[in-house]
């Protein structure tokens, strides 16, 4: 399997539909991103809201190397990130590793976290999900803040531009939960 490396160019109005679950919890949250600004310095901003919803759009944005720069908690605040969140590196190609330690600030909420990244890419897998089947760089990686530890394995697909499937487990003393987002659908203009 020959898989592209580069990072992805998304396009104003590309859109893709996840279904997010927490294992052993509620129904499943259905949600529509949309990308709904390019920005000038190479970033992009996503537009999230439940599907079929009426409420405004929270906004995710990421820099030109498609590291998650803020995300909007409830409209109008946000988790800001510094230095930008790295959820990949490009070119991606197997066994690339990278660490990070990002700050974390909410907006209206003293202080700051720190959030360890240490991630790597496995290598290219194929993932089936109800949107089909995609040829995909496993990318697996461990986040730590505080006493959280979350353990992930996600899969990158080129032709989606995205992510298509995740899996994330959680562990604190406060106990350990597992949450999986699969894409259901896409549209690229």
């Amino acid at each position: 399997m020959t898989l592209p490396t580069d990072r992805p160019q998304p396009r104003l109005g590309d859109q893709w539909q996840f279904v997010t679950r927490l294992v052993g919890g509620s129904n499943p949250l259905v949600l529509d991103h949309m990308v709904r600004e390019l920005r000038p310095e190479g970033g992009w901003a996503i537009g999230v809201r439940k599907a079929g919803s009426d409420e405004p759009w929270l906004t995710q944005v990421f820099d030109a190397e498609f590291n998650r720069v803020a995300r909007e908690v409830v409209p109008g605040e946000s988790m800001r990130y510094s230095p930008a969140f790295p959820l990949f590196r490009f070119p991606i190609e197997p066994g690339r590793r990278w660490k990070a330690a990002v700050e974390q600030r909410q907006d209206g909420e003293p202080g700051h976290r720190i959030v360890e990244v240490d991630a790597r890419v496995v290598g290219p897998e194929t993932v089936e999900v109800p949107a089909g089947r995609f040829d995909a760089w496993r990318i697996e990686a461990v986040h730590r803040a505080g006493d959280v530890r979350i353990d992930t394995v996600y899969w990158f697909a080129p032709r989606a531009k995205r992510s298509v499937r995740g899996v994330e487990t959680s562990r604190s003393p406060r106990g350990t939960s597992e949450l999986i987002y699969e894409l259901q659908s896409l549209r690229l203009v």
